[in-house]
């Protein structure tokens, strides 16, 4: 390649010069992102596992599983072109670059130039794909910029910083192909065409310039192999500085994702009658884990995570992208502090996390409901982050949001939310001869009641439904009756940890000696703690959600669903649970209720499944009087009713209590039923009973 621009020693050395800057200037920039990471100080082991993270990596990096998913098509394409582009080409970087190298040592020697440096599998079908992909990128960049400039989803600010990127990116690819056009127009054929080569888009631009004469043809590829040099350096080190870090972090944040059970918050260790201990909880940055700071880097800032969210949906103050953020520019700002020798003080109210960094009010106002994770394309974990500074409050500050204190006192001094005498527990059950746990092989399942099917007026219907349905199965089952406690799952959430943990090994203690193996309940915050948290304090059990159970029961044939003599026909549509959908992956065993009934249509949402709004109860919510802006219970039941159905179905307690309520708030109680699966069944069973 008598052409390539590095062909003397001057050429040479401005190669080494320019390259070495920017690489120096980039190992600086990494290694100022790790000393800031390195500022939280709690230990967080993430690479246990590998071959999990392994997979990770390739189902959420490579195959890109979250972008185009919950509506996000149009930008999920479009970042499955530009991702897919630097995958592609980074192959072809290696290449422009130890090429570039090995001119260098040619320059110097005084020898002919080498011929043109290729990795194996790199040319051929490799140039083909990687020019189809050029293209791709530029159509993805295209779209980007209608997206933010046309589009413009009000998730997505129009910024300097990402018209910068969108316009590095849009010269990398546009410097290629006019480098290998011009290639091609100085390699042309006898017959004045440019050489033939599997690079077809670059061969378009080839055949608009072969008619130059070699000089003009030289000088541009020069000029366009020294702008692809020099926009690929500038690239680099701009990242590292601005919110596209995530193009480097987010693969990483991706393989680091957590990998226990979604529902499985991490466990605080408490000793309260520990002298040394100051606090509990995160105070200040150094109370966080690298990853939970890591996330910053990660984050897209493509607000999916608030578009999502039911309390930025109905007013309150959370965006659950600005924690993510707000946490990385704290840690920044800490940086920088430091650099400039500044000592700390813990007790300096900007070094606070909760009350500094992040108001009390925005953490009070999360459900813990876990859209914001579901919907992040690059794995960041919001609600650990929000549950970890709510434990200061909770712990350290004896402050609970909005009023929700008090429902604590009562669960610490009578083992239930509503402060109800502890022997009134199995007052539901008087009449239905339900059989108590006595020990070991007392019966096949336990059923825990819960708090609410064992005091509220309303959920005390759905246990005696659940009750006579298992009968009616011939399941043998048996309850702890008023040994039973609350699980402690609200009182965790709201930061309350060793309220919860005190919970816990009682409700453990009782169960592990009465040797319980399997449970069915019907609240999923109970089943979510009873299957996924209580292993962490050796409360290992087999544990079902009543409509798992009830769907199994009919497709056996031991409940025959046939049409109501009620009206509870007709349009039915089911609100998916945030503890039973998002945290435990139970979707289809509530919709296979639905469909096993002759009367009834199932209808949806558009909101459903991985994808359908928090009812408003979960993270302590339900206790919490938070009257900032709308009640999240009311723009969940706008949805459901926009319908038009005669049935709100549920399979949350909770869920019951805020749809209900949503539904009285419009006036619609008249036409509008909020009923438990396990409730539109015992109907229909009944009705199959009574006319046999």
């Amino acid at each position: 390649m008598a052409h390539h621009p590095i062909g003397s020693a001057l050429a040479a050395l401005a190669f080494v010069l320019i390259l070495g800057a920017g690489g120096l200037f980039f190992i600086r920039a990494v290694r100022m992102r790790v000393a800031q990471l390195l500022q939280a100080k709690r230990p967080d082991i993430r690479w246990d596992d590998l071959p999990q993270r392994t997979r990770n990596f390739f189902v959420y990096v490579m195959a890109q599983k979250r972008l185009p998913k919950n509506g996000y098509w149009y930008s999920g394409i479009l970042h499955i072109f530009i991702f897919g582009a630097f995958v592609v080409l980074s192959i072809d970087t290696v290449n422009f670059v130890t090429d570039g190298l090995l001119k260098v040592l040619t320059a110097f020697q005084g020898e002919p130039s080498a011929a043109p440096f290729h990795l194996p599998l790199s040319t051929g079908p490799y140039e083909a794909l990687a020019d189809t992909f050029r293209l791709l990128c530029i159509v993805g960049l295209g779209m980007a910029f209608v997206n933010r400039t046309i589009i413009k989803p009000k998730r997505l600010p129009l910024t300097r910083d990402a018209m910068y990127t969108l316009l590095f990116i849009l010269g990398l690819m546009v410097f290629e192909v006019t480098q290998i056009g011009f290639d091609l127009a100085l390699r042309q054929g006898p017959n004045g065409a440019p050489a033939a080569s599997p690079a077809w888009f670059s061969s378009l631009f080839a055949g608009l310039v072969v008619g130059q004469d070699t000089a003009t043809l030289t000088l541009g590829f020069q000029v366009a192999w020294w702008c692809h040099l020099v926009n690929l350096l500038a690239f680099s080190n701009y990242v590292p500085y601005s919110k596209h870090s995530h193009v480097f972090a987010s693969p990483l944040n991706m393989f680091f994702m957590d990998l226990a059970p979604k529902g499985q918050l991490r466990t605080l260790k408490i000793d309260p009658e520990a002298e040394d201990v100051e606090y509990f909880g995160a105070r200040t940055l150094e109370d966080l884990s690298w990853k939970q700071v890591f996330d910053g880097l990660s984050c897209t800032e493509c607000g999916r995570c608030t578009d999502v969210c039911p309390a930025a949906l109905s007013g309150k103050p959370l965006r659950p992208m600005y924690i993510i953020t707000d946490l990385k520019h704290h840690m920044e700002d800490r940086y920088r502090r430091a650099a400039r020798g500044e000592k700390f003080d813990p007790a300096d109210p900007s070094m606070l996390l909760a009350g500094g960094v992040i108001h009390p009010d925005v953490l009070w106002s999360c459900t813990s409901c876990r859209a914001c994770m579901e919907v992040c394309p690059v794995g960041n974990e919001h609600v650990p982050s929000i549950i970890d500074m709510r434990r200061y409050l909770a712990l350290t500050e004896g402050e609970i949001g909005f009023g929700a204190g008090k429902t604590l006192k009562k669960m610490e001094k009578s083992g239930n939310p509503w402060g109800m005498p502890k022997n009134e527990r199995e007052d539901w059950a008087r009449g239905m001869d339900i059989k108590k746990w006595e020990g070991e092989g007392s019966a096949e399942v336990l059923y825990w009641v819960g708090c609410a099917g064992a005091y509220d007026d309303r959920a005390k219907k759905v246990t005696q439904s659940v009750s006579r349905l298992m009968k009616k199965a011939g399941v043998d089952f048996a309850i702890l009756g008023n040994k039973e406690r609350c699980t402690g799952e609200s009182a965790r959430r709201l930061g309350e940890e060793n309220l919860f943990q005190t919970l816990a090994a009682e409700n453990i203690e009782t169960l592990n000696t009465a040797g319980v193996k399997k449970i069915v309940t019907h609240c999923p915050h109970c089943f979510n703690t009873l299957k996924n948290e209580y292993s962490e304090f050796g409360g290992k059990y087999e544990v079902i959600h009543h409509t798992e159970l009830l769907a199994k029961l009919v497709a056996e044939g031991k409940l025959k669903p046939e049409v109501s003599d009620e009206k509870s026909g007709g349009k039915v549509v089911y609100h998916d649970s945030c503890y039973l959908g998002r945290y435990n992956d139970v979707y289809d065993p509530q919709r296979a209720l639905l469909d096993a009934m002759p009367d009834v249509q199932r209808v949806e949402t558009e909101r459903t499944r991985e994808r359908g709004l928090c009812c408003g109860a979960g993270g302590g919510q339900m206790w919490m009087e938070n009257n900032i802006g709308d009640r999240m219970n009311n723009v969940r039941t706008d949805e459901l009713l926009e319908t038009k159905p005669k049935v709100i179905a549920v399979a949350c307690n909770f869920c019951m209590t805020m749809v209900g309520d949503g539904v009285k708030a419009r006036s619609r109680e008249d036409d509008v039923e909020v009923l438990d699966l396990a409730e539109l069944l015992d109907r229909r069973v009944t009705a199959s009973e009574s006319t046999s």
